[in-house]
């Protein structure tokens, strides 16, 4: 039987929750293990954001979430994209993409951008973003990605 991904908005009562799986899927790779441990941000959800937050469930439970902010410039940011490491290769980060550009196209957004490490600058290029230029984050360099609506 295939398993089953619903899509909804956070609630309140989830913020600890996505916090735990924001850690739990920064630390899968092994990458900063130290660093990602110390970061309160690492394992935090804002409260502010969290209108701004779409939640993916697996069966029930929830698996993965993005945060879809929008920017001065009229565009809107994929600032969170989390999922559990129990549920990759599942297509739940593809459908969180997915509803991250209908949110931000809801918003006005005619772009949508995100940050994107080494390891997810792939994934990110098959939901169909472009690297526009080298940035630096906190840990490490990465590139900064756009995508048309």
């Amino acid at each position: 039987m295939a398993s089953e991904i619903r899509i909804r908005a956070a609630r309140p009562e989830d913020r600890e929750t996505l916090g735990a799986l924001k850690l739990r899927a920064s630390l899968a790779w092994g990458d900063h293990v130290e660093a990602l441990r110390a970061m309160p941000e690492a394992r935090q959800v804002p409260a502010e954001h969290l209108p701004a937050v779409i939640v993916a469930t697996l069966d029930g439970t929830i698996a993965g979430f993005v945060t879809v902010l929008p920017r001065d410039d009229g565009a809107a940011e994929l600032d969170d994209l989390f999922v559990d490491p129990a549920a990759w290769r599942r297509g739940l980060g593809a459908r969180l993409v997915a509803e991250a550009e209908r949110r931000a196209a809801a918003l006005g957004a005619r772009a949508l951008h995100v940050v994107a490490g080494e390891r997810a600058r792939l994934f990110y290029e098959r939901c169909g973003f472009r690297v526009t230029g080298p940035v630096m984050t906190d840990l490490e360099p990465a590139s900064a990605m756009r995508k048309s609506l």
